[in-house]
């Protein structure tokens, strides 16, 4: 008898051993395209990596450790990984089955918690888009937006019903936005909009915070809360330091790594889109300071290198010798472009590119090359600039230890940019292709 009920202790334990462990997978299309899977659960300012697979003719299984948390997961499929990946709520409870198309995105098989998730900011995004296509049209109709209000409040409540006790909950809570009773004209309505976007958000949700989603709505609400007419560009970047102040006070309670996370997402948005204003705005009043509370080096040095080398600069100076006499970048004149060339003479990729440059400009006028050699040593160097006759030649011993790699943040030769006459950087090709069609005006 004693022994019968060890059995069965035992087989009580296997059972909750095997409900506990549960697994990702599915179908990925098109399979050529995908070779390795690699999954990473999501933190509020980091991601910790869980396991990866093998995809084979397109399918998959991830087996998740039994220990595993429950969150968010990304599962990253290519590189770069910040690019190539999409997310799933993993909920520690269930298994799940999808299939995932890189031009029609995620459907789930099974997995309650995702199939709600998707499929509530499917709804809302459509009847969002509904409401603005009402707004849109000159000529208002108010009960037509009265419709769409009900529909959004309909779908709000059904939902959250649906998700109850899920970590799907979370996110449909916290996305609940405005919704007026009665018709209102666009501008009352985007204003309430705005006034009341972050009422329902629990800044301080573990789960919100991991997943992104805080800062995707904080994104939103500094970028995309303006009034339905454009703005000139120095009165959109006004707006645009009113929305920030606003979310730095929202945010003001919150964990200072955090806090400089979503900094960091509002400047690196500002900074892609050349709003250079702003984004020298939230760095001079918010992001320096959280970088040097939370001992940051390298969010400061990104920011610095970003803001040295953006287009607009001017490209920091270059020093070299030629025939005993100190050269710099700043004295060269006589051309309305300059094209800046970091490359070497170990390069195979530069030995291939730079003579097709150098035929190219042939056909440029105005224009004048420097470039810079990071090599080891002159010998190599000297016999390869003399089939480069065109280009003033400068070099910088030291390779990839060469002042200028960190000065231009050289990741690659060779590495092209194009000055103008003042010597501001005014592009940055990727190949002598790009240089050429460029400087020729047909990019």
């Amino acid at each position: 008898m004693y022994i019968k009920k060890i059995l069965f202790l035992l087989g009580m334990v296997l059972a909750l051993n095997l409900q506990a462990q549960h697994h990702i997978s599915g179908n990925l299309s098109p399979a050529d395209d995908f070779k390795w899977l690699i999954v990473y659960k999501l933190n509020p300012t980091a991601q910790t990596y869980i396991t990866d697979t093998e995809v084979k003719n397109g399918m998959f299984t991830l087996n998740i450790p039994e220990n595993s948390l429950p969150g968010v997961y990304r599962i990253v499929y290519a590189i770069p990984q910040e690019e190539f990946y999409f997310d799933v709520i993993y909920s520690g409870k269930e298994s799940i089955s999808l299939i995932f198309n890189r031009e029609k995105g995620l459907e789930f098989h099974s997995s309650k918690e995702n199939i709600i998730y998707y499929s509530y900011f499917e709804k809302v995004k459509e009847l969002e888009q509904k409401i603005h296509q009402l707004y849109a049209n000159n000529n208002s109709y108010p009960k037509l937006l009265e419709e769409q209000y009900r529909a959004l409040r309909e779908i709000q409540k059904s939902f959250e019903l649906q998700s109850k006790g899920l970590l799907s909950e979370h996110f449909i809570k916290a996305n609940e936005s405005y919704i007026p009773i009665n018709y209102q004209n666009q501008e009352i309505f985007l204003a309430h909009k705005k006034k009341h976007y972050f009422d329902l958000i629990d800044l301080e949700d573990s789960i919100l915070q991991e997943s992104g989603f805080i800062s995707d709505k904080v994104l939103n609400y500094v970028f995309n809360t303006f009034s339905a007419q454009p703005l000139p560009v120095e009165e959109m970047e006004s707006e645009l330091k009113l929305n920030i102040k606003h979310v730095a006070e929202v945010i003001a309670n919150l964990n200072a790594r955090y806090k400089a996370r979503i900094m960091d997402d509002i400047w690196s948005t500002a900074a892609k889109n050349n709003l250079n204003n702003t984004a020298d705005f939230i760095y001079s009043g918010y992001l320096h300071d959280l970088a040097i509370a939370t001992n940051n080096t390298e969010l400061t040095q990104k920011i610095e290198t970003h803001t040295r080398l953006r287009i607009g600069a001017i490209a920091p100076e270059i020093e070299w010798e030629n025939e005993g006499t100190t050269q710099k970048l700043s004295d060269l004149s006589g051309a309305e472009n300059y094209i800046l060339i970091f490359w070497s003479s170990q390069c195979s990729h530069c030995l291939n590119e730079l003579p097709k440059l150098h035929q190219g400009i042939q056909t440029l006028s105005n224009t004048k090359v420097l470039a810079i050699g990071l090599e080891e040593d002159r010998s190599t160097w000297k016999m390869e600039t003399k089939k480069l006759p065109d280009f003033i030649h400068g070099i910088s011993l030291g390779k990839w230890d060469s002042k200028y790699v960190k000065t231009y943040d050289i990741q690659q030769t060779p590495t092209y940019l194009i000055l103008d006459k003042e010597k501001r950087i005014v592009a940055k090709p990727d190949t002598y292709k790009e240089v050429i069609a460029f400087l020729k005006g047909d990019q």
